[in-house]
C-alpha cells in the first residue's frame, strides 16, 4: 500500500468530497454500502484514502449500463 492510499481522510471531509451529507454516508457505511470506516477516537471517524478510492471505483458503471 502506498503512503497516499494509507492517508486517513476525516469522515466529514470524505462526505463533502462525495457530495453526501454526513448522515447519508454514515447510514451507507452502517448498511455495508459504503467504504470501510476507522474509529480514530471515541467521537472521530475516518476513511483510508485507498479504501475511499477503491469504493468509488467499485461504484462506477459503464456507459452500456446507463
Amino acid at each position: 500500500m502506498s503512503d497516499a492510499s494509507r492517508h486517513v481522510v476525516p469522515f466529514q471531509v470524505a462526505a463533502r468530497e462525495l457530495g453526501l451529507s454526513a448522515a447519508t454516508l454514515r447510514r451507507m457505511c452502517k448498511d455495508g454500502r459504503g467504504p470501510t470506516l476507522l474509529r480514530l477516537s471515541e467521537r472521530r471517524l475516518g476513511i483510508r484514502r485507498g479504501d475511499l478510492d477503491a469504493w468509488l471505483k467499485a461504484c462506477e458503471i459503464g456507459a452500456e449500463r446507463v
